[in-house]
C-alpha cells in the first residue's frame, strides 16, 4: 500500500471503525495492528457501533463524523474530551456536537463547552492544616468574606506566618485588627442625563437633555446629592469620573475601577480589586495612557499572564474594552469562526 492510499484509508475514520464489527483486539493484531491501535479501534467501535440507550444520538454522531470527514486521530481527539463530561447523556450530547464540528475547531469548541458544563464549586466555612516536610505548614481558613479580608490586612507579608500567629495568639507587638469600612457607591448612568462633551482639567463637561452644559460635579450634585461616592459610567466608554462632595477621593482611578469591577476583571477570578494592580489595556510602552478608559484592575497572576504585546506569540488571551465594557479576547487557537 502506498502512502497516498494509506492516508486515504485513515481519513475514512468512522467507516474504518465500522469494519471492526465482529472482530476482537487479538483478531486485529493478527491482521498486523499494534496492540495500542487494536485496543483503540475496538474501543471506538464499542462507542460508535455498540449497544447504547442513546441510539438516536449515536446515529447523529456517525452521520456528522462522516459528513465532516473526521479521520481516526480526530475521533480519538473527540473521545479525549468526552471522557471529561459528567453523565452519559452529557457525554453523548458533547460527542454529537464535536462530531458535527469541523476538525480544526474541535479543540476550541470542546474546551468552551466543558467550561460551561463545569459545576461551580460551593464553598462553606472550613479550616485545613497541611504539614510540609521542611517543618513549615499551611493553614487554610474559609469564612465570612469581610472577616477574612480584615484578618488578611493584619498580616505582615514580609513575615506572614510569624505575624499571623502573633495576631491570633495575642502576642505583644501584633498589629491591631482593622475592620473593613463599607462605603455607599452610587452609579450614575451618563446617557440617562446627557452626553459627554469633553474632559476639562480634572472634571468632565456634560450637555444635559435640556441643552445646558454643566460639569460632572454639578450634574452629580443635582442628581445624587444624598449618596456617598458616585461614579459616572457611560454605556459607550465605561467609567468616566468619580465624585465626592467635600473633595476628590484619594486613589481616584483605583476607586473608579473598583466600582466597575469589584474583583479582578479576568473571567472567573474573584480576587478583590483592593488586592489587584493597575493594568494598561494598551501597554504603556505601546503608547497607552494612564486614564480610566485604558485601565482595569487585575490580580497579580492575571496581570502577569495577560498578553500585553499584540505582536508577541499568544499565550492566555488579553483583556480589552469594547463598547464601554471589558471583555476577554482568547488567543487565536481558542477562537471559533462563525
Amino acid at each position: 500500500m502506498g502512502l497516498q492510499e494509506y492516508f486515504a484509508q485513515l481519513s475514512r475514520g468512522v467507516d474504518l471503525v465500522a469494519e471492526c464489527s465482529g472482530l476482537s483486539a487479538p483478531d486485529l493484531e493478527k491482521m498486523g495492528a499494534s496492540t495500542q491501535d487494536a485496543a483503540e479501534l475496538i474501543g471506538l467501535h464499542a462507542i460508535y457501533f455498540g449497544p447504547t440507550p442513546y441510539t438516536g444520538k449515536q446515529r447523529s454522531a456517525i452521520d456528522a463524523a462522516r459528513r465532516n470527514g473526521h479521520c481516526l486521530s480526530t475521533l480519538h481527539h473527540i473521545e479525549s474530551f468526552t471522557r471529561r463530561a459528567q453523565g452519559r447523556l452529557a457525554t453523548w450530547n458533547l460527542r454529537v456536537e464535536l462530531c458535527s464540528t469541523p476538525g480544526e475547531h474541535v479543540t476550541a469548541v470542546a474546551r468552551r463547552r466543558l467550561r460551561e458544563m463545569r459545576v461551580p464549586r460551593e464553598y462553606c466555612e472550613r479550616a485545613m492544616l497541611r504539614q510540609h516536610p521542611n517543618g513549615l505548614a499551611t493553614l487554610t481558613v474559609t469564612g465570612n468574606g469581610l472577616d477574612m479580608a480584615d484578618a488578611f490586612r493584619t498580616i505582615d507579608h514580609k513575615r506572614p506566618g510569624e505575624s499571623f500567629v502573633a495576631r491570633m495568639l495575642g502576642k505583644a507587638g501584633a498589629a491591631p485588627a482593622g475592620r473593613t469600612r463599607v462605603t455607599t457607591m452610587a452609579v450614575l448612568q451618563l446617557e440617562d442625563y446627557g452626553k459627554l462633551v469633553r474632559r476639562e482639567r480634572d472634571d468632565v463637561m456634560v450637555r444635559t437633555t435640556s441643552g445646558v452644559v454643566v460639569t460632572g460635579a454639578q450634574l452629580v450634585e443635582r442628581a445624587c446629592a444624598g449618596e456617598g461616592l458616585i461614579t459616572v459610567i457611560s454605556r459607550a466608554q465605561g467609567a468616566v469620573d468619580l465624585y465626592r462632595f467635600d473633595r476628590f477621593a484619594s486613589l481616584k482611578q483605583r476607586t473608579m475601577l473598583a466600582a466597575e469591577h469589584p474583583t479582578c476583571a479576568w473571567p472567573g477570578c474573584n480576587t478583590p480589586a483592593e488586592r489587584g494592580q493597575f493594568h494598561h489595556l494598551t501597554p504603556w510602552k505601546h503608547g497607552g495612557e494612564t486614564n480610566v478608559a485604558n485601565l482595569v484592575t487585575l490580580c497579580n497572576y492575571h496581570n502577569g499572564v495577560n498578553d500585553d504585546d499584540p505582536n508577541a506569540p499568544p499565550r492566555r488571551g488579553r483583556l480589552t474594552r469594547e463598547g464601554g465594557k471589558i471583555i476577554w479576547q482568547p488567543p487565536p487557537g481558542d477562537k471559533v469562526s462563525g
